[in-house]
């Protein structure tokens, strides 16, 4: 009775939530939403930087602007470091998923 309901456990709840969590990593990791932003702001920071140089007084918007560059690439580095960590976990919860079954089938 027991190895039946962890048979049955192991691979609808370890192996779908394991799928479903390297799933979300691997969409994490491969968006591209962050890195179109990153971009405009690099352009348009450019853009400003010329014009600084002719008026000192748009010195404190450039640096906001760098500052602003700098926090979204720290956003794009922890969006991949989130998707490798849901990579990892949704990996180990499919193999403790195939573990499971091996260990727990009758003709093993």
């Amino acid at each position: 009775m027991v190895t039946s309901i962890q048979l049955l456990m192991a691979p609808v709840l370890l192996l779908g939530l394991g799928i479903a969590a390297l799933l979300g990593g691997l969409w994490t990791i491969l968006s591209r939403e962050y890195q179109t932003t990153l971009r405009s702001l690099a352009a348009q920071s450019a853009l400003l930087s010329n014009r600084v140089s002719a008026d000192t007084t748009l010195t404190p918007i450039l640096d906001s602007v760098s500052r602003l560059v700098e926090a979204v690439s720290q956003l794009i580095r922890t969006a991949v470091g989130v998707g490798v960590f849901l990579c990892l976990v949704g990996l180990s919860m499919c193999f403790l998923a195939f573990w499971i079954i091996a260990h727990l089938t009758p003709w093993s």
